[in-house]
């Protein structure tokens, strides 16, 4: 199990990369969400957060920012439906959760990943 620190002004907040499934940009806040659908607002920023997770790198997580406001957990992604402008995040037991992404920023993660495979 990796955790992974972010102190702010007024509280620390332990984040479990396990069960973390996305983290949306909402101004200056994000809003983290964890797959099993419980969520919080963190008073850092999106980029914030994508240079710490950056820098920690634990072995076996991947962490990918789709355009400005929406970093996912690429180990759990199971489905992109760009129709539908949906990525479908899973932990492969009964979790899921939906995350809707511009269609644009959708294809072009999805060529990303028909054309590296997990190595994106």
């Amino acid at each position: 199990m990796a955790k992974i620190n972010f102190d702010s002004r007024d509280e620390l907040i332990s984040l479990d990369l396990d069960l973390l499934a996305a983290i949306q940009a909402n101004g200056n806040y994000s809003r983290v969400v964890y797959i099993n659908k419980r969520e919080f607002m963190l008073s850092v920023s999106i980029s914030k957060l994508e240079e710490a997770l950056d820098a920690f790198r634990p072995k076996g997580y991947r962490f990918v920012r789709l355009g400005r406001s929406v970093i996912i957990n690429h180990r759990m992604l199971t489905r992109i439906l760009l129709t539908k402008q949906i990525l479908l995040l899973s932990d492969g037991d009964k979790n899921d959760l939906k995350v809707r992404i511009p269609k644009k920023i959708l294809r072009q993660y999805k060529e990303a990943v028909a054309s590296k495979g997990t190595q994106i």
